[in-house]
């Protein structure tokens, strides 16, 4: 998020959450119930704490997860809401790979495993810089807590449909994908003929952030200062 928080940290005051098992967070994943309603309570309680009774939220990737469930599940808490490189409802290869992964961890080097799936997740030469930043952030996080995700991942079917029935035409939210982001693209082909506010970024893949960061950050600032849909 380093070049979105340098474009709006001057209009907006910031609040970065760091999810379970990652970065410095104390909350481990494989401590809390396996679903992303848990993660998004526990966002709801930080933000009781600071006495945040409304914000704006933006995810990415997994981070779009939480955010969907947090717009279901805490509606009145949601001012508008940003997802980047969204996750759809998942085929059943998609699981298949996702089990995959886990049972490669019982035995085989935690960083070959998430090269491995950055690999398929964003294969393009061109976007490298981007997978290697999603990388190394993935290789922090330990071997049990990568299993707990994956685990979580397999729950969010459920989420997704929820979402795609009540909140599809939603003008609170913003699709951003790349499009090279070929496998999630795929997967949300459908239900993106029916999302209001899409944004498909040209030469980027899943972490568009990254990749096409000034045209990410310039329709993130046209979102927040529309009262309608861009």
């Amino acid at each position: 998020w380093v070049f979105q928080v340098r474009c709006l940290k001057d209009k907006y005051d910031l609040l970065l959450i760091e999810l379970p098992s990652h970065g410095r967070s104390k909350v481990k994943m494989s401590h809390l119930d396996l679903t992303t309603g848990a993660v998004s309570e526990k966002v709801m309680e930080l933000l009781d704490e600071l006495n945040i009774e409304k914000a704006i939220f933006a995810g990415l990737s997994l981070g779009s997860l939480i955010t969907k469930d947090i717009v279901l599940s805490y509606p009145e808490r949601v001012e508008k809401y940003i997802l980047i490189g969204p996750i759809g409802k998942f085929t059943l290869l998609l699981k298949f790979v996702i089990r995959l992964a886990m049972f490669l961890l019982l035995f085989a080097p935690l960083n070959f495993v998430v090269k491995l799936a950055c690999l398929i997740i964003m294969p393009h030469k061109s976007l490298a810089y981007g997978r290697n930043l999603f990388m190394a952030c993935a290789q922090r996080v330990e071997r049990k807590e990568f299993i707990a995700w994956a685990k979580v991942l397999l729950s969010f079917d459920k989420i997704q449909d929820r979402y795609m029935k009540e909140l599809k035409d939603e003008p609170k939210g913003l699709y951003i994908l790349g499009a090279k982001d070929y496998l999630f693209l795929t997967l949300l082909r459908k239900d993106l003929k029916r999302v209001r506010n899409l944004a498909i970024i040209k030469d980027a893949g899943h972490v568009c952030n990254i990749d096409q960061y000034k045209a990410v950050n310039k329709l993130m600032v046209q979102f927040l200062e529309a009262d309608a849909a861009v």
